[in-house]
């Protein structure tokens, strides 16, 4: 049996909601990509989630229709056409959409975007049953330009939590946590630092790690600043001494070894600099020379969606039989550097369970390339226990599974 798709999101706007037009294409573009920015977002690939749009009620039900994924989100745009013209089916279909999402134990989760608190209640009162869910008020999302770019970030954050409740917990932190580790040079990084810092607490619904901040008295802070990366997501202030900080360089190279979801933000203002030593090349990048810090979020926010994705994927493939039990398995999101490599073999060469039982790398499809694939390979050969495989769920699906 084919292992689930971890997430889909259910989109439902009444054609003639010209207003709620807007929160559509940012939630789209956020997730779908596309060639032009999206009103303070920035341009970026497919995630790879599958979505579909709706005006009326779907043709299978609602329950069918959630359950066919590991996890839904389904977002109602509410406008006033929606109140006025939409059928009794779709609200038949819609009450049975969150009355099977309020019954999911935290399985599925639906949003319903009003425009005014008018039309709010006007939905509301559809069906009795519409009445015990929470609306999202457009006007609690800031001023009007950016509402849309901010619905966007709040449904990336909404997907995080709808996987991230599901994986097996952290030590010491709560489901769906999300700590953001600002990466900065003191010299010339503070101001931008600051700056991002107060973005994400008026946001209220992220955390940031900030060293001055969250290391505390009478602790090894060279520990606690390692620790801190290699449970975060790093975001990188790339200024013009960046480079050259010796704590910068080794909170990226603690990055790359613990394969910590990370964002550069190129922030140099020079024309020309060195060649890069520092091992960037997996790290999606953003410039903010409008100071929209916004930009910034929205790109970690993804990363952090894009690591959450395989993961649950990975958790799948363990309940459908595609990887068997007991399983010894380390996990990356993304293609693994030979560092990050190395810390995995080591960790599963340590490990107490029995020689017999299977020992995999995983990462996502594709392989690696020709030439890098070889040397990982030999690495994994030499440094990791016997028996032990890195492979793609590709390459483990094409060779019976995790039997060496």
């Amino acid at each position: 049996m084919p292992a689930a798709a971890p997430l889909q999101i259910i989109l439902f706007r009444h054609p003639d909601d010209l207003d709620a037009k807007r929160y559509e294409d940012a939630v789209l573009g956020a997730l779908q990509g596309g060639k032009d920015a999206v009103e303070y977002l920035a341009t970026v690939e497919d995630l790879g989630i599958q979505t579909e749009v709706f005006s009326d009620a779907p043709p299978r039900t609602a329950g069918d229709m959630l359950d066919a994924f590991c996890h839904t989100l389904t977002v109602v745009f509410v406008d006033r056409a929606l109140c006025d013209k939409s059928g009794s089916s779709f609200w038949d279909w819609l009450v049975q959409c969150w009355n099977h999402t309020d019954a999911s134990a935290g399985r599925h989760a639906m949003l319903a975007v009003a425009m005014d608190e008018r039309i709010g209640r006007a939905f509301s009162g559809k069906r009795p049953d519409l009445e015990s869910l929470q609306l999202l008020q457009t006007f609690s999302l800031g001023e009007h330009a950016i509402r849309p770019a901010m619905l966007a970030l709040r449904i990336l954050h909404e997907c995080r939590l709808l996987l991230a409740t599901s994986l097996p917990p952290i030590a010491g932190q709560k489901p769906g946590h999300l700590r953001l580790f600002i990466s900065h040079a003191k010299i010339d990084g503070l101001p931008l630092a600051h700056a991002l810092k107060y973005q994400i607490e008026v946001l209220g619904w992220l955390e940031d790690f900030y060293d001055v901040d969250d290391l505390p008295a009478g602790r090894n802070w060279q520990r606690e600043l390692e620790r801190g990366v290699g449970s975060s997501l790093l975001i990188m202030l790339r200024t013009e001494v960046y480079d050259g900080r010796h704590w910068c360089r080794q909170e990226v190279l603690w990055a790359d070894e613990y394969a910590t979801p990370a964002v550069l933000v190129e922030a140099r203002t020079g024309l020309n600099h060195p060649a890069d030593f520092l091992p960037f090349d997996r790290v999606p990048t953003v410039r903010i020379p409008d100071g929209n810090l916004l930009r910034i979020l929205f790109l970690a926010l993804r990363e952090g969606l894009r690591f959450l994705l395989f993961s649950r994927r990975v958790e799948e493939m363990k309940t459908n039989g595609t990887l068997p039990k007991p399983l010894e398995l380390r996990v990356f999101s993304f293609q693994p550097s030979m560092s990050a490599l190395l810390r995995a073999c080591r960790s599963l060469a340590d490990s107490l369970e029995p020689a017999s039982t299977p020992r995999l790398i995983l990462y996502p499809d594709p392989p690696l390339r020709a030439g890098l694939y070889e040397a990982a390979q030999a690495l994994v050969s030499t440094y990791g226990p016997v028996g032990a495989r890195l492979v793609t769920p590709n390459t483990l699906a094409a060779t019976t599974g995790a039997r060496p």
